[in-house]
This record gives structure tokens, C-alpha cells and sequence, in this order.
């Protein structure tokens, strides 16, 4: 079997919209698995029946069930997208087969040495990434434990590839890159709402207001990625002297918003970090 997980099974545990997407990525390019070769496991029926039908994947609902297909044919892959707070209960029951995979985690503060303490054979890699993924627009960060090779690192980034785009991060420095690339999408749909209630407000139609100020945004991303654009060069550039854009640029200004937007990234990354102490506790006390 190979260290990288190329031969093998496929395990997803958690088949929620990161499940999914992950199932996407393995299935296509980046992972080259076959479906006959990937099993889901996820507690909801109706999931369980349209992924079947949809992928031609085997979906079971419980551990124990995929348990039983691991004592005939090991993974060599397990993702793992369950909430935090179940891992340090299911962990144990994984330690008690045979095999060595290379773990892969997308569970929100959830640190490395929780993983590594639960299942310490395994090799992981602990990712974040944010519900663009589902549409091929992610960006997921990727950070490596103490096992984990080279060649494990550059396989899983090659799956999030299919989904979007990767960054490869210290541990260190997950919380406040969660905050940005795991959080940001939501502090953006709350922007997006402001700007298409301002257009409703100034009469146009509500889905016309939400298409221009989505498409704009978008607009926006794409010029600051694909140009190298640092984004107070491209204000600059729309700012022009006694113009529309720099009237709202000092309203909002005015209004304190640059600064609302630091402390609610600030906000976000004490939250992580605190999920990561939670998570810390919980795998302790499950040791008791």
C-alpha cells in the first residue's frame, strides 16, 4: 500500500457540504479514486440515499458499519468532517484496527495534538477551508503533523486543488487564517446584503441589486488574485478626485466600518483559539 494514499480505500466520515465537496475532489483529478473504491459514512438517511444514487459510492450510517468493511480492506485515506466535539468518541474506536492511514481533518479547532494524541499512528493533515469549495472557489489552508511526508502534503493539496485554491500554513497561524479565509464568507454575505438593501433602497429590484453587487465582488477578487493587485492600489484606482466612490468611501469611513471590520477578525480568531482549548479539554477528559 502506498505511504501516500493513492492505493486503498476511501473513507469520508461526515457527509456535510466539506464531505461532499471533498468527495468531489478525491472523485476527480487531484485523487483519481474510483468510486467502488470510496466509502461515506453519514448518519442521515436521506444524504446516505441520494449519494448512493448520485456517486455510485457505498454510504453507510454508522462507525461500526465501516469498522466492519476496514477489517477485510484498511483505507489508506480517512477525512474526517464530523463536529468537533464527537471526535474525541469516536477516535478510540478507530484505534483499535490495524492500519496506519493518512488522516485528513476539516474540523473546526481541532488542532493537530488533539489528532495526533487520539490516533498517534496515523499521519495527518489538518485542513480549513470555507463553503466555496462546494462551487470550485474554496480556499483551503493545509497545515502537516509530525508523520505526515512530503508526498502526503502534496497529494491532499492536488484533492483541494480540484475545489479551489490551497495555502500551505504553520499551525500557528490557523486561527486568524480561519477567521479570514473559514469566517470571511459570512462578514461578505452580511457586506453583500448592505449593498443590494442600499440598491432596493434607491429602487432597484432586490434580485437585481444582489446579482450587481455579487458580480462585483466577484469582479473585485478576480483583479486583486489574478493581477497581483494589493487592494488599497485598486481603491486608489476607482477613487477618483471629487467622484461618486470616494463620497462612499468616506461615509463609511465615518462610520467606522475599516475599524469594525479588525475587530470582528479579532473577534473570530479568540474564538478559534478558544474552540481549540475546548477541543484540548475534551480529548483530556475522554483519556479519564
Amino acid at each position: 500500500m502506498s505511504r501516500s494514499g493513492r492505493d486503498g480505500a476511501s473513507w469520508i466520515i461526515g457527509a456535510g457540504r466539506m464531505g461532499q465537496a471533498f468527495l468531489t475532489g478525491i472523485l476527480k483529478g487531484g485523487r483519481g479514486a474510483r468510486p467502488e473504491e470510496t466509502i461515506v459514512c453519514d448518519p442521515d438517511p436521506g444524504v446516505r440515499e441520494r449519494l448512493s444514487r448520485e456517486r455510485s459510492v457505498e454510504v453507510v450510517g454508522t462507525v461500526e458499519e465501516l469498522l466492519l468493511r476496514g477489517e477485510k480492506s484498511p483505507p489508506s485515506l480517512v477525512f474526517w468532517s464530523v463536529k468537533p466535539s464527537l471526535f474525541p468518541d469516536l477516535a478510540p474506536v478507530f484505534g483499535g484496527l490495524d492500519m496506519s492511514p493518512l488522516g485528513v481533518s476539516v474540523m473546526a479547532g481541532t488542532p493537530l495534538s488533539t489528532l495526533e494524541e487520539a490516533l498517534p499512528r496515523w499521519r495527518w493533515i489538518r485542513t480549513m477551508s470555507n463553503l466555496a469549495l462546494t462551487r470550485g472557489e474554496g480556499m483551503t489552508l493545509l497545515t502537516t503533523g509530525v508523520r505526515a511526508t512530503d508526498e502526503d502534503l502534496s497529494f491532499v493539496s492536488r484533492i483541494f486543488l480540484e475545489l479551489g485554491r490551497v495555502m500551505m500554513i504553520p499551525e500557528k497561524d490557523f486561527d486568524v487564517a480561519t477567521a479570514l479565509a473559514g469566517s470571511g464568507p459570512g462578514l461578505m454575505a452580511l457586506v453583500l446584503e448592505a449593498l443590494s438593501d442600499a440598491g432596493v433602497r434607491h429602487g432597484l429590484k432586490r434580485e437585481d441589486a444582489v446579482f450587481l453587487s455579487a458580480q462585483m465582488l466577484k469582479g473585485t477578487a478576480a483583479l486583486i488574485l489574478d493581477e497581483g493587485m494589493d487592494p488599497s492600489e485598486l481603491r486608489k484606482r476607482v477613487a477618483s478626485p471629487s467622484g461618486t466612490t470616494i463620497e462612499g468611501l468616506v461615509a463609511l469611513e465615518e462610520g467606522g466600518v475599516r475599524a469594525s471590520f479588525i475587530q470582528a477578525v479579532g473577534r473570530m480568531v479568540g474564538r478559534s483559539a478558544a474552540m481549540s482549548v475546548e477541543s484540548r479539554k475534551e480529548e483530556s477528559h475522554s483519556h479519564r
